[in-house]
């Protein structure tokens, strides 16, 4: 079960993609949602208070946000805060300690994007929590229902697997798992894999199905994302999207698939 979800927004229609997402998850595992924006830029101080125009307007959306979230039954809670956006968020996380971080990126540049320090990028390689990646440029189903786990029999994999576990049920109502092999004769041993993964989510009650695909995953994944609201994958610990640049699994799910993304980070050492 989750505790804690936290998502950050800048204030524009783009970021809140996110939210959505964020508010399905956390009212479906009876989580707290703490949503986080952060000035970076003070501008020209503002009226006899000497309050900052991007502060007074922040802390303005900040309130009706709140407002409109608790309306819906969301239990919720806003931070302000200032400095650089990555830096700011780092040291929210480990203040709160978040279960999920939900959180909007831009277009089909993806990672391209990511390696030259974007904030996205620096949650994955500097923070603890799954990152759910949510594409800007796209229109994210406002249903999470169905997601496929890519899992490739590695412990690297089952950090993935985990967390699908805490979401089966709540609010996931069914889960793919699937695993690409590059030569017919190691179909066999995959579904015996995906298998015993998936009688790890039988007792959650959830429909599990197993896809085991021949070719390159990072080619396959599209056809295994297909018709799924997200994907859930994992990635290497601190190196972080450097792996990526090579033209990874995951830098392929991120920058070509539309559905939302949910990273979980693993230590190299595991």
């Amino acid at each position: 079960m989750f505790r804690l979800i936290m998502t950050f927004t800048d204030g524009s229609p783009e970021s809140e993609k996110a939210l959505p997402l964020a508010e399905q998850i956390a009212s479906a595992q009876g989580a707290e949602l703490v949503v986080v924006q952060v000035v970076d830029q003070p501008l020209v101080p503002i009226g006899r208070t000497g309050t900052p125009l991007a502060e007074d307007e922040a802390r303005a959306y900040l309130t009706a946000l709140e407002e409109r979230l608790r309306r819906e039954g969301v239990r919720v809670r806003t931070r302000l805060e200032h400095g650089p956006i990555a830096a700011a968020l780092l040291d929210c996380e480990r203040e709160e300690q978040p279960d999920l971080l939900v959180i909007a990126t831009h277009g089909r540049t993806g990672l391209a994007r990511f390696t030259m320090g974007s904030v996205a990028d620096r949650m994955v390689r500097e923070g603890t929590a799954p990152v759910l990646v949510v594409r800007r440029s796209t229109t994210p189903s406002t249903k999470l229902e169905s997601a496929v786990v890519m899992l490739d029999g590695s412990g690297l994999g089952e950090a993935a697997l985990a967390v699908a576990e805490s979401l089966a049920g709540r609010p996931l109502k069914s889960v793919t798992l699937f695993r690409a092999v590059a030569e017919l004769e190691d179909r066999a041993a995959a579904q015996t894999y995906l298998d015993g993964a998936s009688a790890r989510l039988a007792p959650s009650g959830v429909a599990v199905e197993t896809i085991v695909d021949l070719g390159d995953p990072r080619f396959v994944a599209e056809r295994a994302g297909k018709g799924r609201d997200i994907v859930i994958l994992a990635t290497h610990g601190r190196g972080g999207f450097d792996r990526w640049r090579h033209g990874s699994v995951a830098d392929y799910v991120v920058r070509f698939l539309d559905q939302p993304v949910l990273l979980v980070r693993v230590n190299e050492a595991r």
